[in-house]
């Protein structure tokens, strides 16, 4: 694939899963599909997906258990986490 595809979830109401449903495609895309991808978080101001992220660096710092699950998924798939940027929706592309 030599074009980039792009893909958008939206809607204005709060709570229907754009998050959920992002961040579930971007995991099918990049574990299983081994597609490049990039994550761009526009949820403004809070930025979910980053929120998400964060929460989870700071369990895998502050737990042993979830710092070794963590590295054998390393170790596993040879994957890093897929890369996150975060923007406004007006500065997304």
């Amino acid at each position: 694939m030599t074009d980039p595809k792009f893909v958008a979830f939206s809607t204005q109401k709060g709570g229907a899963g754009k998050t959920t449903l992002t961040v579930l495609a971007a995991s099918y895309l990049y574990y299983q599909k081994g597609l490049k991808i990039l994550v761009v978080d526009c949820d403004y101001p809070q930025f979910s997906i980053e929120e998400m992220r964060q929460r989870d660096k700071d369990l895998i710092e502050c737990s042993p258990r979830f710092k070794k699950l963590f590295s054998d998924n390393l170790r596993q798939t040879k994957l890093t986490p897929y890369p996150l940027l975060t923007a406004k929706p007006e500065e997304a592309m």
